[in-house]
């Protein structure tokens, strides 16, 4: 199978489901903004949250015109803003101040579809995987 068309697929569905997982934990938020008033880190919990949202967003955006164009550097950049991405997405599924069995879920997929982003995205940039061209 053809790594950028298995790199493409990936980052479709990850632009869905980040969509879900950041509707889902604006919501969870809210939810623990309103019930567990005296949240020391609450302000530090959202700001994670937001910096998350604007690199996936970002490193989504890049990747998919950086593997569309069939360029290296705008695959690489995205690859290696996955690593804050992931590192924001386990504070908010481990180190948070509060942490719903939800939260925990969506966190841990939003962790599979990061990982398996890499290892297709690094795929991708091999030239065995690519595909030949005939002229």
């Amino acid at each position: 199978m053809n790594a950028s068309l298995t790199f493409e697929v990936l980052l479709y569905l990850n632009s869905y489901y980040f969509g879900l997982f950041a509707v889902c934990e604006l919501g969870m938020n809210a939810v623990k903004y309103i019930n567990f008033g005296n949240l020391h880190h609450y302000s530090t919990d959202f700001g994670v949250f937001i910096g998350v949202c604007f690199i996936e967003i970002l490193r989504v955006l890049i990747a998919r015109r950086g593997n569309l164009t069939e360029r290296r550097w705008p695959v690489i950049v995205a690859i290696l803003l996955t690593i804050p991405s992931i590192i924001g997405v386990v504070y908010l599924m481990i180190w948070q101040s509060e942490i719903l069995r939800f939260e925990y879920i969506i966190c841990a997929m939003q962790l599979g579809f990061c990982t398996a982003e890499i290892i297709s995205g690094i795929l991708c940039l091999f030239k065995c995987c690519q595909t030949p061209e005939y002229y």
